[in-house]
């Protein structure tokens, strides 16, 4: 007999519940990492004297690996996260490949009350990144200026999602 078979109906819900908020999270994220950098620079020229180069020099030099070049691009450069959310970040790669590679022995073993704390770290990185990049794509229109909006609370539809998630669920109920 596993222990999939000792848990309630919810408790198993829970955790399957938990594992899918986890990939979700990491997918909003990393949406957030290469893509928009790349479209970036691919779709903007620059004249002299900004601090913009290439996507290469700028980006690519800073990491052998792209994800983690972009993660230092937007931390060292850009000024968008701060270490602590590099961290995050890598924290929840890290905790959504291990759900997603080894699900059936996580559905035993899955302690879901212990993690909140990684989504409430993860719900502050994701705001971070989705408003930066809500910004870069409408706020540096000159139609939004001086049009009132507080560019420094405004949601990006990344976050949104993510919050909308959380609010339907009921894993963390009373915990989020």
């Amino acid at each position: 007999m596993s222990k999939i078979s000792d848990l309630t109906d919810k408790e198993l819900t829970d955790v399957l519940t938990y594992t899918g908020l986890i990939l979700v999270a990491f997918e909003l994220v990393k949406s957030l990492i290469i893509k928009p950098i790349k479209a970036f620079y691919l779709c903007a020229t620059f004249g002299e004297g900004l601090p913009f180069k290439t996507y290469e020099k700028d980006v690519l030099l800073r990491h052998k690996n792209e994800f983690e070049a972009c993660l230092l691009y937007l931390r060292d450069f850009m000024k968008v996260i701060d270490s602590d959310d590099v961290l995050v970040i890598q924290e929840l790669r890290k905790h959504r490949n291990d759900l997603a590679h080894n699900i059936a022995h996580k559905l035993q073993t899955q302690e879901i009350e212990q993690d909140v704390f990684l989504l409430e770290k993860v719900s502050k990185t994701l705001f971070k990144l989705s408003n930066h990049q809500m910004y870069i794509e409408i706020g540096a229109d000159p139609k939004f200026q001086n049009k009132g909006i507080d560019w420094e609370s405004a949601k990006g539809p990344e976050y949104v999602i993510f919050k909308e998630v959380l609010d339907k669920i009921k894993v963390f109920e009373a915990k989020f």
